[in-house]
């Protein structure tokens, strides 16, 4: 089998978009894989680079040997060595579409690949439940709502502030006014209060709050049974995490601006991260998500993939979720569909299979899904050919 064209969507999807690659072969056979740069800056940034790599490292060759590839490129891209989020994410997408043609040949799921499934079904915890709210009665009100349809598991942005372009908008300067610390405790009280004991709190500060803002929030969280605080601290500071280890006993998580196994080993070796969340879709893919997940494992921890991308991401971060032993429990927006701007992207968006709280592991061949072409037809950035 040969690469004999690529073609690559830059695919507006709710409040993030898209940035998907499809390799094609001459025997019939396409992979298709995405880069996770869905949010933030960087989106077209990714898209060329995936473009870069493709053209210069995978057309025309055997998608056969995934790893040589995968290492092809980081040896010989210069900036992959050490690299960040969009070399990162060019190498997952291609990554991924690789081992999508190799199941989609030998007719087996990608997780099959890797040994597995472990389950037939992934726990999930919704995440989107809360936009468009502010009070912390509006928030109980949206989790209780989302807690009757059987999700045991809710995250949500604490420091955050609505905002009609961002949807939420972090804190700047890793600080909030006194006033607003008050409503994170009252809104993380009401929603404790409506959703009852028995479903998860998870708290994603996105590395917002110097220690001195930081320590007595979460201090005063403590008495609300929290299951995770995710990047508590900005992730370049391995050392400071492991410091806000020590003076909590809420399990810290971090991992979705980790890349690769150096960015994850350093923060491994800092201490302090008690659950990993590996974005496959911008830490290397699952050749790379793989090894971070056994070093996770070597560390006593468990697995809870970042998921924040179109609905291939939700299909590929499913399989890779199926393939090892730690998996804790993986990220959706169960309302994905009611964001302004929603694409399908995908013929069967796995979101839709959900029921009470768990989605079924994908059994057909490759990632489990394909492009919904007359949805993504208007948004091609590139077609490349050798």
């Amino acid at each position: 089998m040969i690469v004999t064209a690529a073609n690559i969507y830059v695919v507006p999807c709710g409040n993030r978009r898209g940035v998907i690659l499809e390799l094609e072969t001459d025997a019939g056979i396409s992979g298709i894989g995405e880069a996770g740069i869905g949010y933030g800056a960087g989106t077209m940034a990714a898209a060329e680079m995936v473009r870069e790599m493709v053209q210069r490292f995978v057309l025309g060759n055997d998608p056969g040997p995934v790893e040589l590839i995968w290492h092809t490129i980081y040896d010989n891209g210069f900036w992959t060595k050490g690299g960040g989020a969009i070399s990162y994410a060019g190498l997952s997408a291609i990554d991924h579409a690789l081992w999508d043609i190799k199941g989609r040949a030998l007719g087996v799921p990608v997780h099959s690949l890797f040994g597995g499934p472990f389950t037939d079904s992934l726990e999930t915890y919704a995440n989107g439940w809360w936009i468009g709210c502010d009070t912390p009665q509006e928030y109980a009100v949206a989790a209780a709502r989302t807690a009757t349809r059987g999700f045991r598991g809710l995250k949500l942005y604490p420091l955050g502030v609505a905002d009609s372009v961002m949807v939420v908008k972090h804190p700047v300067r890793r600080s909030v006014e006194r006033a607003r610390e008050q409503l994170i405790v009252d809104r993380c009280e009401a929603i404790r209060e409506a959703i009852g004991p028995d479903v998860e709190i998870m708290l994603d500060f996105g590395g917002g709050l110097t220690m001195d803002l930081l320590v007595p929030l979460i201090a005063r969280l403590e008495p609300l049974d929290i299951c995770f605080i995710e990047e508590p601290v900005d992730p370049g500071l391995p050392d400071v995490f492991s410091q806000v280890a020590r003076t909590t006993r809420i399990p810290l998580a971090a991992g979705e601006r980790y890349y690769g196994r150096a960015g994850f080993r350093k923060a491994f070796m800092a201490g302090g991260m008690a659950i990993a969340q590996p974005d496959i879709c911008n830490t290397g893919g699952f050749s790379e998500g793989l090894k971070i997940a056994a070093d996770a494992e070597l560390h006593n921890m468990r697995v809870a993939p970042h998921n924040y991308g179109s609905t291939l991401a939700t299909a590929i971060a499913a399989q890779f979720s199926a393939a090892i032993p730690n998996f804790m429990v993986l990220e959706v927006f169960p309302d994905f569909e009611d964001e302004p701007g929603y694409n399908p992207l995908v013929d069967a968006p796995l979101e839709r299979t959900i029921i009470d709280g768990r989605m079924p592991v994908p059994t057909g061949p490759g990632l489990g899904v394909t492009l919904d072409r007359e949805a993504i037809a208007p948004h091609l950035f590139a077609r490349l050919e050798p």
